[in-house]
């Protein structure tokens, strides 16, 4: 078993080191994270028979976040995930343009993510606590200047991570600003139940079964921006509300997926007005028995296999990540909500606080 340490996670240079911090609970669960991105870096859970194995894709070092391909692996995402038309969005009369760094699409023309230098690409501040009921937890802070990547407001960001001894993994990140703004988070981790210990043994999860509280996509265009239409699921491959494995949801060509290659859906979760978390997803893997089941506070889910992953990317014990290695399932508001009039607002201001909490679940049977 190897778990990341403060020694290995260093970079080849100065320049390329970061502080990883590690949480543990009475169960023998261990989450790992670090301040480069404020990313959840490894998720150590019992397989049917007791071992711990490591379901979050990532790298050993820090160098392999900051020269990967797919730069977001287990990173808060923002101001604003997803992506944005046109890269601008209007505020009342006032018209706000953004970074174009969205490679999909020809010509590169849409934001993506919150930007260059966005929240992904910054070293946040950081300090580990225990909860007044005894569980491990570390609080990330970064502040973000208005016009950063073209966004208004100074924005005060806390993630916090708490590992609870009923083994789920709660995140809540909170947002204020002094002037309006868009703000829309989430945490951008792939997932793969399946124990491995080197490159040979861990299989892409084609065959985990995913479920999702959904009835109704949102439809995206051929660069993924929403169309602004929402689409029932029912009797398409898009239907996952019961369960289904991934690898049955790319048998046929749909206008949202890419046969035998991926897909990036965004989806309407079917929610309920309570203090209570929503259930929003179960993902579950036959051969190691874990599941890991997702509520969240949030409207949206966004699910993706990580099909543009084309294996350079070589990640923990020398894995070669390929299409559908791991599957990153990100609770958010509806994507380019700024943009669409009847998607819900992710707008703030200096009387309205964002916040997001996503618990992620790992039951014990």
């Amino acid at each position: 078993m190897h778990i990341l340490s403060a020694v290995t996670f260093s970079g080849g240079s100065p320049t390329s080191s970061a502080e990883l911090i590690t949480l543990r609970n009475r169960d023998g669960l261990i989450a790992q994270f670090t301040d480069y991105g404020a990313r959840w870096v490894s998720m150590w859970t019992p397989d049917c028979d007791g071992n711990l194995s490591d379901i979050v894709l990532g790298f050993d070092t820090i160098d392999g976040y900051l020269t990967a391909s797919e730069r977001y692996h287990g990173a808060i995402v923002g101001r604003v995930c997803g992506r944005i038309s046109n890269a601008r969005f209007r505020i009342g009369e006032q018209e706000y343009l953004l970074a174009s760094n969205d490679v999909y699409g020809t010509p590169v023309r849409n934001h993506l993510h919150g930007g260059i230098d966005a929240f992904h690409n910054r070293y946040w501040k950081f300090h580990t606590y225990i909860s007044s009921s005894g569980e491990e937890a570390v609080e990330f802070t970064n502040n973000s200047q208005s016009g950063e990547e073209g966004y208004p407001g100074n924005l005060q960001v806390r993630v916090t991570y708490l590992l609870k001894n009923d083994n789920t993994l709660r995140m809540e990140c909170e947002a204020t600003t002094d002037r309006p703004t868009p703000v829309n988070l989430t945490n951008h981790a792939f997932f793969n139940l399946q124990s491995a210990s080197g490159p040979a043994e861990r299989k892409n999860v084609l065959s985990h079964s995913l479920t999702l509280n959904a009835s109704a996509i949102i439809e995206c265009d051929g660069e993924l921006i929403p169309t602004g239409r929402l689409l029932p699921v029912n009797g398409t491959l898009l239907d996952s509300r019961l369960p289904c494995t991934i690898a049955s949801s790319l048998v046929e060509e749909h206008s949202q997926i890419q046969k035998d290659k991926g897909f990036s859906l965004a989806y309407a979760l079917d929610t309920k007005e309570t203090d209570e978390l929503n259930f929003a997803a179960r993902l579950s893997d036959n051969l190691s028995g874990r599941t890991l089941e997702i509520y969240t506070n949030q409207p949206s889910i966004q699910v993706y296999n990580g099909y543009f992953m084309d294996g350079t990317d070589i990640g923990k014990n020398k894995t070669p990540y390929y299409s559908s290695a791991g599957i990153a399932i990100e609770t958010q508001g509806y994507p380019d909500a700024s943009n669409q009039p009847a998607f819900p607002s992710i707008l703030i201001d200096e009387t309205k606080k964002y916040r997001h909490i996503t618990e992620y679940r790992f039951p014990r049977d």
